[in-house]
């Protein structure tokens, strides 16, 4: 097995130095942190390592358990447990087995599907082993909801839905005090649904309403199935020139780019996906996937309609914060695929910039970003 040495590491998860005696092995794995978010449906773990690893699972349902063993994982240390505040779990254990083998025992507050898979490294983000456990019921009962909407809300009534950028493991840009987007675009998002629905021919809805991630794709089909009017998507924009300031707006391209900022932008933003814990299909969708979608777009007024809301939320954004472009930016951006439905991008501020970052972070600047949106929201409707 070769040579032995100590490590220490501080595990945030465990927040107190673990020993651990690790073979010089390139193949031996060190689990470093274990995180967990709390969707609505499900409850995601992620456990980072520093190489990938091997692993078997089992299930039980009294107790309702799910079991992972690791191998060629060096976790020398006590049973530990973590306590998991939420709907679906009440604690994760860790137990080292010896030789190498690490138990994992997530213990269910009810029976749960579970779906695991392996990351490799990602930029910043190291070898990650995923666990969704997922309520099958909860979650086809939230499709059917949204479905519903469509069908029972009063003639003349517009849905919206807004979609807070990023969420759980994709923090989205962070800035130089290390505010998260993620946060910044979850809180004007609450703000400007609780807005438009106090509006009685209204109805909006988050498609997050907590730090959780959900697909790019995924965000787009709430949308359809609510049988929204209109999509928005937050964000906070970001660039290695702190001195980067200003709002922008986007839609979707049939095309190509508008310029190659936007497409780095929309670049960017798709890689969500990769960093959000994404492998069910690839960033770049196949050509025969997409043709349809296109096609649908370029059959009705779709990019018509996102272009007219687009204008008019520059001309009532650049109130309240200087524009970065004064028109609309085009780009391939996967989140505003809803074929039917009129999408744009919004681009509040620049996260990275300082005098940016402190108004995100200030609640008032937060209200006149939500009041801005409300107003164009409803001028787009009642024009």
């Amino acid at each position: 097995m070769g040579t032995k040495f100590l490590k220490i590491i501080l595990l945030p998860f465990f927040s107190i130095p673990i020993l651990y005696l690790q073979p010089s092995s390139a193949l031996a794995a060190l689990i470093t942190d274990v995180r967990s978010w709390s969707a609505t449906d499900h409850t995601r773990v992620v456990i980072d390592l520093t190489e990938s690893v091997q692993y078997e699972s089992a299930s039980q349902e009294s107790p309702p358990q799910f079991q992972l063993e690791l191998k060629g994982v060096y976790f020398y240390t006590p049973k530990r447990e973590l306590e998991v505040k939420d709907p679906f779990l009440s604690k994760i254990t860790l137990t080292d087995l010896g030789d190498g083998r690490v138990r994992i025992i997530f213990h269910q507050k009810k029976t749960l599907n579970t779906n695991v898979f392996l990351l490799k490294p990602y930029q910043d983000k190291p070898h990650r082993l995923v666990i969704d456990l997922i309520d099958v019921s909860l979650e086809k009962k939230e499709i059917e909801e949204r479905q519903k909407q469509k069908e029972i809300r009063p003639k003349g009534t517009k849905i919206v839905v807004i979609d807070p950028g990023h969420g759980g493991e994709d923090p989205g840009a962070i800035g130089p005090k290390k505010t998260m987007e993620k946060d910044i675009v979850l809180k004007v998002g609450a703000k400007l649904v609780q807005l438009l629905n106090r509006d009685k021919e209204i109805q909006a809805f988050l498609t997050r309403k907590g730090d959780y991630f959900i697909p790019l794709g995924g965000r787009s089909k709430m949308a359809t199935d609510y049988g929204a009017d209109l999509f928005i998507s937050l964000h906070t924009d970001a660039s290695f020139n702190p001195q980067a300031r200003g709002s922008s707006v986007y839609c979707l391209s049939l095309s190509g780019a508008t310029d190659e900022a936007a497409k780095i932008l929309a670049d960017k933003e798709n890689l969500s996906n990769v960093l959000g814990g994404v492998t069910s299909r690839p960033i770049t969708d196949r050509k025969d996937d997409l043709e349809p979608i296109l096609l649908d777009l370029m059959q009705n007024n779709t990019m018509r309609e996102s272009f007219r809301f687009a204008e008019t939320v520059l001309k009532d954004l650049k109130a309240v914060n200087p524009l970065k472009y004064s028109s609309y930016r085009q780009a391939n951006f996967i989140v505003l695929r809803a074929a039917k439905i009129p999408s744009v991008l919004i681009e509040m501020a620049y996260i990275t910039n300082k005098e940016d970052e402190r108004l995100l972070n200030r609640n008032d600047f937060q209200e006149k970003i939500a009041k801005t949106l409300n107003t164009s929201i409803n001028k787009y409707f009642r024009p």
